[in-house]
């Protein structure tokens, strides 16, 4: 799939992927095709690169960051690469929100202002993150402030060895260790994903709990994914992540609401929902649980070609 066009229209959007759109050697981005397909029935011409192999877009009207999802492994390359973009062509979503979504240090900025996130404590070295866990004698979550597909990231009781092993590892990456409560929610049932288009609700799915405990997940990347109708309180969170979102964007010049994000959320243990994720520039948005979204889709980047 990938440098493959379809030559309709004048205008040319591309789909940036990574490694023709493979997140694993069994994987792929599915949602590329049904949104090629959506665009080229509006006679748009759709290019779908990946990003390591697409130096020159300047031909392109839109560059649509859609699944680069190996960038966590070189993220140097990859800021580098979208600031040349930037400089040839319109880049969704703008390249600064991404640049600020890349790294999970945003979710500390989000709570500053209000919103209820997963207690989180960001460590830089081993003794942090022994007295972050200290903190939290229960089973705790361990990420890295910069990844994707649930890379380096482990469910541990607070005495299990291995817990100690990954946060080397991920420091030993450059990267710093999230220590989080493991809410008991999600063991239980997962999380909540819901899904803005333009910065309107489109859908939500339920996702199932994808770590197993001692680390290494339960199955695949995706774990099941099922249709659902979030609860109120669900929605009013969302909007609120995506409204604090957008006004710590517009202090950095951003104005225009993201084309595509996404609001992962669970509850806490008083039953109240917390943001877990917020992803605003490489999300799966289970168009195969939603007909008809990938139309929506392709009419929001439409929209942007004429902003």
């Amino acid at each position: 799939m990938a440098g493959s066009a379809w030559m309709v229209g004048m205008a040319t959007i591309t789909l940036i992927t990574s490694h023709s759109g493979l997140r694993s050697p069994t994987e792929a981005d599915r949602e590329l095709e049904p949104v090629r397909r959506a665009l080229a029935e509006r006679e748009v011409r759709c290019d779908v690169l990946d990003w390591r192999a697409a130096s020159e877009l300047s031909g392109s009207d839109l560059v649509v960051i859609k699944s680069p999802w190996d960038y966590a492994r070189r993220v140097t390359e990859f800021v580098d690469w979208l600031g040349r973009v930037e400089s040839q062509t319109r880049v969704v979503n703008h390249p600064r929100t991404i640049r600020w979504n890349l790294d999970k240090h945003y979710l500390g900025e989000l709570a500053e202002h209000g919103v209820a996130v997963c207690p989180t404590v960001y460590c830089g070295t081993l003794d942090e993150v022994r007295a972050a866990v200290a903190e939290l004698p229960r089973r705790v979550v361990l990420k890295p402030t910069v990844s994707a597909s649930s890379a380096n990231t482990g469910l541990f009781e607070p005495d299990d060895p291995g817990l100690l092993l990954l946060a080397r590892q991920i420091v030993d990456l450059g990267k710093q260790v999230m220590v989080q409560p493991a809410l008991d929610s999600i063991g239980r049932v997962g999380e909540r994903s819901l899904i803005h288009f333009d910065g309107r609700f489109v859908h939500a799915v339920g996702r199932s709990p994808l770590l197993a405990l001692g680390g290494g997940l339960l199955g695949t990347s995706r774990g099941a994914i099922t249709p659902v109708s979030p609860a109120s309180d669900e929605r009013e969170l969302a909007e609120e992540v995506l409204a604090v979102a957008g006004e710590l964007m517009a202090t950095r010049g951003v104005t225009e609401p993201p084309v595509h994000a996404r609001v992962d959320l669970a509850r806490d243990e008083a039953g109240r929902p917390v943001l877990m994720e917020l992803e605003l520039f490489e999300p799966s948005f289970f168009l195969e649980l939603a007909p008809g979204a990938e139309r929506h889709y392709a009419d929001v980047l439409l929209a942007r070609l004429d902003t």
